[in-house]
Protein backbone atom coordinates (compact mmCIF):
# COMPACT_ATOMS: atom_id res chain seq x y z
CA UNK A 1 0.00 0.00 0.00
CA UNK A 2 1.63 3.46 -1.44
CA UNK A 3 1.41 6.21 1.19
CA UNK A 4 -1.02 8.12 -0.45
CA UNK A 5 -3.29 4.93 -0.80
CA UNK A 6 -3.01 5.49 3.12
CA UNK A 7 -3.14 8.52 3.83
CA UNK A 8 -6.66 8.33 1.81
CA UNK A 9 -7.51 5.51 3.87
CA UNK A 10 -7.29 7.86 6.80
CA UNK A 11 -9.27 10.36 5.19
CA UNK A 12 -12.15 8.10 4.39
CA UNK A 13 -12.32 6.87 8.15
CA UNK A 14 -12.03 11.05 9.57
CA UNK A 15 -14.74 11.73 6.72
CA UNK A 16 -17.34 8.39 8.22
CA UNK A 17 -17.14 9.61 11.81
CA UNK A 18 -17.58 12.88 10.84
CA UNK A 19 -20.60 12.27 8.69
CA UNK A 20 -21.87 10.47 11.87
CA UNK A 21 -22.13 13.55 14.19
CA UNK A 22 -25.30 14.65 12.83
CA UNK A 23 -26.90 10.89 13.00
CA UNK A 24 -25.54 9.32 16.26
CA UNK A 25 -27.54 8.55 19.36
CA UNK A 26 -28.68 10.64 22.16
CA UNK A 27 -26.56 8.96 25.00
CA UNK A 28 -23.91 10.97 26.65
CA UNK A 29 -21.63 8.02 26.76
CA UNK A 30 -21.94 7.12 22.69
CA UNK A 31 -21.56 11.08 22.06
CA UNK A 32 -17.99 11.31 24.10
CA UNK A 33 -16.58 7.97 22.70
CA UNK A 34 -17.35 9.10 19.26
CA UNK A 35 -16.52 11.95 19.67
CA UNK A 36 -12.59 10.98 21.39
CA UNK A 37 -12.57 8.57 18.17
CA UNK A 38 -13.20 11.25 15.72
CA UNK A 39 -10.17 13.70 17.79
CA UNK A 40 -7.65 10.00 17.37
CA UNK A 41 -8.28 9.70 13.53
CA UNK A 42 -7.96 13.86 13.22
CA UNK A 43 -5.06 13.43 15.53
CA UNK A 44 -3.62 10.45 13.23
CA UNK A 45 -4.15 12.50 10.37
CA UNK A 46 -2.45 15.25 10.82
CA UNK A 47 0.80 13.88 12.17
CA UNK A 48 0.77 11.36 9.00
CA UNK A 49 0.22 14.04 6.90
CA UNK A 50 2.97 16.34 8.84
CA UNK A 51 5.45 13.25 8.84
CA UNK A 52 5.10 12.89 4.71
CA UNK A 53 5.52 16.61 4.16
CA UNK A 54 8.89 16.39 5.51
CA UNK A 55 10.32 13.48 3.71
CA UNK A 56 9.08 15.12 0.45
CA UNK A 57 10.94 17.93 1.63
CA UNK A 58 14.01 15.75 2.06
CA UNK A 59 14.05 15.88 5.94
CA UNK A 60 14.07 12.99 8.58
CA UNK A 61 10.34 12.86 10.23
CA UNK A 62 11.65 10.01 13.05
CA UNK A 63 11.35 12.50 15.67
CA UNK A 64 7.44 13.17 14.89
CA UNK A 65 6.84 9.42 14.94
CA UNK A 66 8.40 9.06 18.12
CA UNK A 67 6.38 12.00 20.05
CA UNK A 68 3.19 11.40 17.99
CA UNK A 69 3.07 7.56 17.80
CA UNK A 70 4.68 6.22 19.63
CA UNK A 71 4.03 8.03 22.69
CA UNK A 72 1.22 10.43 21.78
CA UNK A 73 -1.14 8.21 20.14
CA UNK A 74 0.00 4.86 22.67
CA UNK A 75 -1.38 7.36 25.41
CA UNK A 76 -4.58 8.40 23.65
CA UNK A 77 -5.80 4.78 22.90
CA UNK A 78 -4.92 3.67 26.63
CA UNK A 79 -7.02 6.52 27.58
CA UNK A 80 -9.90 5.31 25.16
CA UNK A 81 -9.76 1.49 26.56
CA UNK A 82 -9.46 2.86 30.10
CA UNK A 83 -12.68 4.65 28.99
CA UNK A 84 -14.42 0.92 28.96
CA UNK A 85 -12.88 -0.61 31.83
CA UNK A 86 -15.42 -0.45 34.82
CA UNK A 87 -13.15 -2.16 38.03
CA UNK A 88 -11.72 0.44 39.88
CA UNK A 89 -8.49 -1.41 40.44
CA UNK A 90 -7.91 -2.34 37.22
CA UNK A 91 -8.74 1.39 36.00
CA UNK A 92 -5.78 1.96 38.71
CA UNK A 93 -3.53 -0.44 37.35
CA UNK A 94 -4.09 1.02 33.97
CA UNK A 95 -3.05 4.55 35.00
CA UNK A 96 0.03 3.23 37.00
CA UNK A 97 1.24 1.56 33.29
CA UNK A 98 0.51 4.91 31.48
CA UNK A 99 2.75 6.45 34.21
CA UNK A 100 5.55 3.55 33.53
CA UNK A 101 5.28 4.26 29.94
CA UNK A 102 5.90 7.81 29.87
CA UNK A 103 9.24 7.28 32.69
CA UNK A 104 10.33 4.43 30.30
CA UNK A 105 9.60 6.57 27.35
CA UNK A 106 11.96 9.34 29.05
CA UNK A 107 14.76 7.15 29.97
CA UNK A 108 14.97 5.57 26.73
CA UNK A 109 15.42 9.03 24.86
CA UNK A 110 17.98 9.82 27.68
CA UNK A 111 20.10 6.89 27.71
CA UNK A 112 19.34 4.39 24.94
CA UNK A 113 17.59 5.51 22.15
CA UNK A 114 17.94 9.04 20.50
CA UNK A 115 14.19 10.08 19.63
CA UNK A 116 15.87 12.56 17.08
CA UNK A 117 17.97 9.55 15.22
CA UNK A 118 16.19 6.37 16.02
CA UNK A 119 12.88 4.80 15.78
CA UNK A 120 12.11 4.18 19.54
CA UNK A 121 11.44 0.59 19.39
CA UNK A 122 11.94 -0.32 22.89
CA UNK A 123 9.42 2.21 23.91
CA UNK A 124 6.67 1.25 21.38
CA UNK A 125 7.25 -2.29 22.70
CA UNK A 126 6.22 -1.82 25.61
CA UNK A 127 3.32 0.54 25.19
CA UNK A 128 2.09 -1.60 22.72
CA UNK A 129 2.41 -4.51 25.21
CA UNK A 130 0.01 -2.58 27.48
CA UNK A 131 -2.32 -2.09 24.83
CA UNK A 132 -2.51 -5.64 23.52
CA UNK A 133 -3.07 -6.82 27.14
CA UNK A 134 -6.07 -4.24 28.32
CA UNK A 135 -7.49 -5.08 24.48
CA UNK A 136 -7.74 -8.75 25.38
CA UNK A 137 -9.04 -8.00 28.88
CA UNK A 138 -11.77 -5.95 27.67
CA UNK A 139 -12.48 -8.87 24.94
CA UNK A 140 -12.98 -11.29 27.75
CA UNK A 141 -14.43 -9.54 30.81
CA UNK A 142 -17.01 -7.34 28.90
CA UNK A 143 -17.98 -8.50 25.53
CA UNK A 144 -17.54 -12.36 26.78
CA UNK A 145 -18.34 -12.71 30.25
CA UNK A 146 -20.60 -9.68 31.00
CA UNK A 147 -21.85 -9.44 27.61
CA UNK A 148 -23.82 -6.71 25.90
CA UNK A 149 -27.44 -8.79 26.31
CA UNK A 150 -29.32 -5.88 25.32
CA UNK A 151 -27.93 -5.53 21.76
CA UNK A 152 -26.19 -8.33 19.09
CA UNK A 153 -22.07 -8.34 19.67
CA UNK A 154 -21.33 -6.54 15.95
CA UNK A 155 -23.88 -4.22 16.70
CA UNK A 156 -21.70 -2.81 19.54
CA UNK A 157 -19.09 0.12 18.37
CA UNK A 158 -16.43 -0.18 21.29
CA UNK A 159 -16.52 -4.04 20.26
CA UNK A 160 -15.04 -3.10 16.75
CA UNK A 161 -12.87 -0.75 17.73
CA UNK A 162 -11.01 -3.36 20.13
CA UNK A 163 -10.69 -5.94 17.73
CA UNK A 164 -9.41 -3.36 15.16
CA UNK A 165 -6.97 -2.08 17.59
CA UNK A 166 -5.45 -5.97 17.98
CA UNK A 167 -5.63 -6.67 14.67
CA UNK A 168 -2.93 -3.31 14.34
CA UNK A 169 -1.20 -3.70 17.26
CA UNK A 170 -0.36 -7.27 16.96
CA UNK A 171 1.54 -7.64 13.97
CA UNK A 172 2.51 -4.15 14.66
CA UNK A 173 4.36 -5.01 17.69
CA UNK A 174 6.73 -7.61 15.52
CA UNK A 175 7.42 -5.09 12.94
CA UNK A 176 8.16 -1.98 14.76
CA UNK A 177 9.97 -4.13 17.47
CA UNK A 178 12.22 -4.91 14.82
CA UNK A 179 12.36 -2.00 12.73
CA UNK A 180 16.16 -1.04 13.78
CA UNK A 181 17.35 -4.28 13.10
CA UNK A 182 15.33 -4.37 9.16
CA UNK A 183 16.86 -1.60 7.98
CA UNK A 184 20.03 -3.96 7.47
CA UNK A 185 17.68 -6.50 4.62
CA UNK A 186 17.16 -6.12 1.34
CA UNK A 187 14.95 -2.77 0.78
CA UNK A 188 12.17 -4.84 -1.17
CA UNK A 189 11.27 -7.04 1.71
CA UNK A 190 11.50 -3.42 4.19
CA UNK A 191 9.41 -2.17 1.43
CA UNK A 192 7.07 -5.01 1.38
CA UNK A 193 6.49 -5.27 5.44
CA UNK A 194 6.07 -1.27 5.37
CA UNK A 195 3.06 -1.88 2.65
CA UNK A 196 1.40 -4.59 5.25
CA UNK A 197 1.61 -2.72 8.52
CA UNK A 198 0.36 0.28 6.17
CA UNK A 199 -2.64 -1.57 5.43
CA UNK A 200 -3.47 -3.18 9.36
CA UNK A 201 -3.13 0.28 9.75
CA UNK A 202 -5.48 1.77 7.31
CA UNK A 203 -8.08 -0.93 8.52
CA UNK A 204 -7.60 0.28 11.96
CA UNK A 205 -9.04 3.98 11.54
CA UNK A 206 -11.48 3.04 8.66
CA UNK A 207 -13.35 0.61 11.14
CA UNK A 208 -12.17 3.66 13.82
CA UNK A 209 -14.67 5.57 11.52
CA UNK A 210 -16.93 3.06 10.59
CA UNK A 211 -17.95 1.43 14.13
CA UNK A 212 -20.50 3.61 15.20
CA UNK A 213 -22.43 2.79 12.41
CA UNK A 214 -22.40 -0.93 13.25
CA UNK A 215 -25.55 -0.52 16.39
CA UNK A 216 -27.54 0.26 13.17
CA UNK A 217 -26.48 -1.96 10.61
CA UNK A 218 -26.00 -4.80 12.86
CA UNK A 219 -29.26 -3.90 14.86
CA UNK A 220 -31.88 -6.88 15.38
CA UNK A 221 -35.00 -7.34 17.57
CA UNK A 222 -33.31 -10.63 19.43
CA UNK A 223 -31.34 -10.67 22.85
CA UNK A 224 -27.36 -12.14 22.99
CA UNK A 225 -25.01 -12.62 20.31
Amino acid sequence: MTIAVYLSCIGVGLLCSLLYFPVRKIQTEDKRAHAYIFFIILYVLTFELYAYYLVQNGQKNVLVYNIFFVCGETLLILVYLKSLVDVPLVKKRIDQFMLLFVAWALVNSVFFQNPSQLFQQYTHLLGSFGIVVVSCYLLYRIFLLEGFWDKPLLGVPHFWNIAAILLFYCPNFIYFGALNILWDIDKWYLTVLASMNRIFAAMLYLIFGLSFYSSFIFSANRNGR
